[in-house]
């Protein structure tokens, strides 16, 4: 009996089995990665102050020693700052950057691309003019400008990043809704009754979310390294508050005696970016349907 009873629980493991091997390897890796660099920003006050100074080990511009030390396992940059806090804290500005951003352009995106996409008209004529303007707008030069009349700071950088990058996922989603627009699951609920609004956000707006969910990651990784590039010009995160963008502008005058302060954080950038990346193409691999959504397509 005991062996009976047990015989049935063989096929649901074997079930289990094959959907865990349905799991792409480019998902599992990048999603492994960007659970470090989470804990990683999660963690960041353990690692150290990233604004307390040690001159006594600080950085020499002789050349050795590097600042490296046990307390200081990465050195210490040429002003006595910790190496490795600053690099914990710099990641948890860019995992929040790259979270926050990415979620508040996508929202407005989608939005954008929903109502035009299902109301058509003026209204399509309207937003969809107001998307190509924000498709054609040079991201580096736009970004300056609006730098320029916002004080420096998180809230600065997720502004600019959001005010630059929901035109992309507006684009998609009014290319989707065009293209459902008149299914029969759409036009029956209208013929029920139901308003607009209500069709759009019942019947539509689910069937965003595949095609959002492969591309958000890709989005994530834009706004990394546009954060980083936005840090080391000056323009997003300034000293003293640690960034991955302005520890390699700080590193790069330290570049013929300590490459480290420049390589270390450049390597983050490089890791982080390349989790977000390894995400989307595994979440693509599971729907061969959104193999046009690429990090190329920007």
């Amino acid at each position: 009996m005991a062996a009976m009873a047990a015989a049935p629980a063989k096929p649901a493991t074997r079930v289990r089995v094959r959907r865990a091997a349905r799991w792409p390897a480019a998902l599992i890796a990048g999603s492994a990665l960007l659970a470090v660099f989470v804990g990683i920003a999660i963690a960041a006050p353990v690692f150290g102050d990233p604004l307390h100074q040690d001159l006594i080990n600080g950085l020499s511009p002789t050349g050795l020693p590097l600042g490296m030390s046990w307390a200081h396992p990465l050195g210490t940059d040429q002003l006595g700052r910790s190496e490795l806090a600053r690099l914990a804290f710099g990641i948890r500005t860019s995992v929040i950057v790259a979270l926050v951003s990415n979620v508040t352009s996508i929202a407005i995106g989608a939005a954008v691309g929903l109502l035009a996409g299902f109301f058509g008209g003026p209204l399509e004529a309207v937003l969809m003019r107001v998307t190509d303007i924000g498709l054609a707008l040079p991201y580096t030069l736009a970004a300056l400008v609006i730098a320029g009349l916002m004080p420096a700071g998180l809230t600065r950088v997720i502004v600019i990043i959001t005010a630059l990058f929901w035109a992309y996922p507006a684009r998609l989603v009014y290319g989707e809704a065009l293209r459902l627009r008149h299914r029969g699951f759409v036009e029956s609920g209208e013929a029920m009754g139901a308003g607009g609004v209500s069709v759009v956000r019942r019947h539509l707006a689910p069937h965003m979310f595949p095609l959002l969910a492969a591309y958000s990651p890709l989005n994530a990784a834009s706004a990394v390294v546009f954060e980083a590039t936005l840090s080391y010009l000056g323009a997003g995160i300034n000293p003293p508050t640690a960034s991955l963008g302005n520890m390699i502008s700080d590193g790069q005058d330290a570049l013929g005696y300590a490459p480290h302060l420049l390589l270390v954080p450049a390597v983050a950038i490089l890791l982080l970016t390349l989790s977000f990346l390894l995400i989307g193409e595994g979440l693509k691999a599971r729907n061969p349907d959104l193999a046009r959504v690429s990090w190329l397509g920007r």
